[in-house]
């Protein structure tokens, strides 16, 4: 034997993500100069550094080599004890190799996530949601899931009620949601929710939805029950009064044969006006004379012209940022997309607001591939005068510049009023 290794300890306690520093006494037993290649081997050989990775000693004479170990933070690193090998190679007789051993006791870290498949669901009363519950942690999971409604407006059955995963897993997981009450009043209810995947003694999984509940009678039903009752009014006020009575008087003139039955076309008289009835823009004939009415074409409605705009949020860790901006007089709008752009991956939250209440809540953790977008089956309204702001509070910054800047694209049309 030309040398001897020995570490400076027999066992090593490091936690994936950080990293252990010990020592490696080498020496050499020759009464010649030799030098030493130093490379590590078996399974946590892409962990450890060496420092020198080469040394030339001496006979007799020692030098102690500076060993780094650092495994990384994934679902692949097994927790758990392992050996650390180096090999420690003579330039001058290289078949002599030196073996060092020690025991490096990595520990276990612990990643649960739950990501929402739909986050906002519109409905009366029911409604389903899929998500998924994923171990990013190196140790297996065993979560119980809760529905968390501080309004208690919202019960819930969840599909499987636990779920055990593996590290590096996913599990899917169903939600069938209901409302413990029905809704009567006109416009929509927003009702926010979060989801949590607990297990006792360790870090709480939370994700944020929201259950958007119409109501059980449409919002212009009542215009237009009273626009039927008029088209109803009308028809039978000109059955009553201008045809009821003139079948009854052409059938006794020809059956006394005082006069012939003549056919003819109903028009409408020289110095008749059209006008408009109920908010359906059913435009109906009146007259001066007494030709008989006729019911004119429906016009056309207004489709709306198309718009979009884009705010931008920027603060910093631990601020808030709320960019506003204002519905012009005269329009309202009607808002069917909103567009998540999170590129420098941030951490915190973000919210659309209308006039200060909250309709949509992000997540910026958990935010798809940093493009989250949420399209309507239904618009949202917002009238003139009101106030869209999006507010974000900055929690990490990503790569930006020291800032958190993400961004909400809006898209609807824009109606006029009044």
């Amino acid at each position: 034997m030309v040398a001897q290794a020995q570490f400076s300890t027999s066992d090593v306690d490091v936690a994936p993500g950080d990293s252990e520093t010990f020592d490696l006494l080498l020496i050499n037993l020759g009464n010649h100069t030799e030098t030493f290649t130093l490379v590590p081997s078996g399974l946590l050989a892409g962990w450890v550094r060496l420092s020198p990775p080469t040394v030339t000693l001496f006979g007799g004479s020692s030098e102690t080599i500076t060993v780094t170990v650092r495994p990384p933070q994934l679902a692949t690193t097994p927790a758990g004890p392992a050996p650390l090998t180096v090999r420690i190679i003579p330039q001058d007789e290289p078949d002599d190799v030196i073996i060092a051993e020690t025991t490096a006791i990595i520990g276990a870290f612990h990643d649960r996530r739950v990501h929402l498949l739909q986050p906002v669901v519109r409905s009366r009363r029911r409604a389903n949601y899929e998500f998924l519950v994923e171990n990013q942690g190196n140790s297996q999971a065993s979560c119980r899931l809760h529905l968390i409604d501080v309004s208690q407006r919202l019960d819930g059955d969840f599909d499987p009620p636990a779920v055990g995963i593996e590290p590096g897993g996913k599990s899917l997981v169903r939600l069938k949601m209901k409302a413990v009450r029905r809704h009567w009043r006109r416009g929509s209810r927003i009702l926010p929710f979060s989801i949590e995947a607990d297990q006792q003694g360790f870090p709480t999984a939370v994700a944020d939805a929201t259950f958007v509940q119409t109501p059980l009678l449409p919002d212009r039903l009542g215009r237009r029950v009273l626009a039927l009752a008029a088209v109803v009014g009308i028809c039978a006020g000109a059955w009553f009064g201008l045809i009821k009575p003139l079948t009854e008087r052409t059938a006794r003139d020809a059956v006394d044969g005082d006069t012939k039955i003549a056919v003819t076309t109903p028009t409408v008289a020289t110095g008749s006006t059209i006008s408009s009835t109920g908010p359906d823009d059913t435009v109906t004939a009146t007259t001066t004379g007494t030709d008989t009415p006729v019911i004119a074409p429906v016009a056309a409605a207004d489709q709306g012209t198309p718009f979009g705009l884009r705010l931008e949020a920027v603060a910093g860790p631990g601020q808030s940022s709320a960019p506003t901006v204002t519905v012009p007089a005269g329009v309202e709008w009607r808002i069917t997309d909103f567009v998540l752009q999170n590129v420098n991956r941030d951490g915190g939250r973000v919210t659309v607001l209308r006039n200060a209440d909250p309709v949509q809540p992000w997540n910026l953790d958990t935010s798809v591939d940093n493009i989250d977008g949420l399209q309507l089956i239904s618009p949202w309204v917002f009238p003139a005068g009101s106030v869209l702001t999006v507010e974000l509070e900055c929690e990490t910054v990503g790569g930006g510049n020291g800032e958190c800047d993400v961004a909400v694209l809006v898209s609807g049309k824009q109606y006029p009023v009044g």
